[in-house]
């Protein structure tokens, strides 16, 4: 009987746990909002823009692009870590990166 009492003493740290692991994840989806946010203003300022001031602007692009790749990365790897398998096509949508603009 003593067992099973050992096991409920440590419930609350295991509800600790989870709370955080939805705080982290939370927070890193968070990120990538922004990030893809970011994103989508520098590609319409690139398409907006001609002449040089397309170099430099295309050159952000793909610096911001970069970081968004990132960062949907570690989020998709921060959720296989909490146990959610197989959520390619749940991240397309949710958090969807606009195709590469090349020049």
């Amino acid at each position: 009987m003593a067992r099973n009492e050992n096991v409920f003493a440590w419930m609350p740290v295991e509800v600790e746990f989870q709370k955080e692991k939805a705080a982290a994840l939370r927070h890193t989806g968070d990120k990538l909002e922004k990030a893809l946010a970011a994103l989508a203003g520098a590609e319409r300022e690139l398409l907006a823009t001609q002449g040089a001031a397309r170099a430099t602007r295309l050159v952000r692009y793909r610096e911001l692009r970069k970081e968004a790749e990132q960062v949907r990365w570690g989020l998709m790897v921060q959720r296989e870590a909490c146990g959610i398998r197989g959520g390619d096509a749940e991240m397309d949508r949710a958090y969807p990166l606009p195709p590469l603009v090349r020049e």
